[in-house]
């Protein structure tokens, strides 16, 4: 189904926005990176997005575009939590700060994605963690005010910690994403029992991991060998790119270009990461490739989401 279809398809369902967050018990995956550059892709796709930081370090927060500025100051999730208010959280959104090199004008991707900043003072909210119903403070935030998005997208630390159990309130599914060795494999098995375990203890009894995205995968032995170990529990949510390697034209005239199995490791990527972009912003063929990379990503996610609605 194209981009057009799975919108319609998914707005027939419910017109509910959904809430994922993305973990992993280990860092280091490359999880801000896939949350940041699936928005993007989600937007190119014409859905609205809503991106939450809930990292102390505010990755995800400089790569949108904002940096935190003392002399001119936002409000970010840190105050939203901190006031324990249903709804509290429209009043710290911010739009994406990508502008077109070309215009000056912002991206059509950025008009469609809005963000609630971090910055290192989130930290501070761990301290409130045995104070009664203080895991519920997220999803209390995002009550009331939230039904525009499509998609609500939470980038987390990678602990199990009061900052993230408040992600795990909030969602209605959990999105592993994991490079492909035995650390940070090790890491999102022990992220997938802990939702499976502690899904009632945090209010959230329907919890689940839903997806699981692989990342950085250059298709070594090793790499393939840890995939082929995966407990089938996990293996199942595995979200394959293309297991058949589709080819997709890239409109450059020249040769098309093979769709791989999952999220390979490109230079590209990093380079995007750096300079706080979208990987569409690059436009020889390297950055077309990787832009179609996402794409497929996102058109399998909503694929995904779609599926288990019509299930349910």
């Amino acid at each position: 189904m194209g981009p057009r279809v799975l919108r319609r398809k998914l707005l027939e369902l419910s017109t509910r926005s959904r809430v994922f967050m993305f973990g992993n018990h280990k860092g280091g995956v490359g999880k801000t990176t896939v949350v940041l550059q699936l928005a993007a892709a989600l937007a190119r796709m014409g859905f609205r997005i809503l991106v939450i930081d809930m990292d102390p370090q505010a990755n995800l927060t400089r790569r949108m575009g904002l940096e935190y500025d003392e002399n001119d100051p936002f409000s970010t999730v840190s105050e939203a939590v901190k006031e324990n208010r249903e709804g509290v959280g429209a009043g710290v959104v911010l739009g994406v700060n990508w502008n077109d090199e070309r215009t000056g004008q912002p991206t059509s991707e950025a008009e469609l994605i809005d963000i609630i900043p971090a910055r290192f003072d989130l930290i501070n909210r761990e301290q409130e963690a045995g104070a009664v119903g203080a895991v519920r403070r997220l999803k209390k935030a995002l009550a009331g005010w939230t039904s525009h998005y499509d998609f609500i997208l939470i980038d987390t630390r990678p602990d199990l910690g009061h900052l993230v159990q408040l992600a795990m309130a909030a969602a209605d599914e959990v999105v592993l994403v994991f490079e492909p060795d035995y650390d940070t494999v090790a890491g999102a098995i022990r992220m997938q029992e802990f939702v499976e375990e502690h899904g009632e203890d945090l209010g959230n009894p329907e919890l689940r991991v839903g997806m699981a995205f692989v990342n950085r995968y250059d298709r070594s032995s090793e790499q393939d060998y840890q995939l082929a170990g995966l407990p089938e529990s996990l293996k199942s949510k595995l979200v394959e790119l293309d297991a058949g390697g589709a080819v997709v034209g890239l409109g450059d005239g020249g040769e098309d270009y093979r769709i791989p199995k999952y999220i390979p490791r490109i230079a590209r990527i990093k380079e995007a990461d750096g300079a706080g972009v979208s990987v569409s912003e690059y436009r020889n063929r390297k950055g077309r490739e990787t832009t179609a990379i996402f794409d497929r990503l996102a058109e399998k996610f909503v694929e995904r989401v779609i599926r288990e609605a019509d299930a349910a």
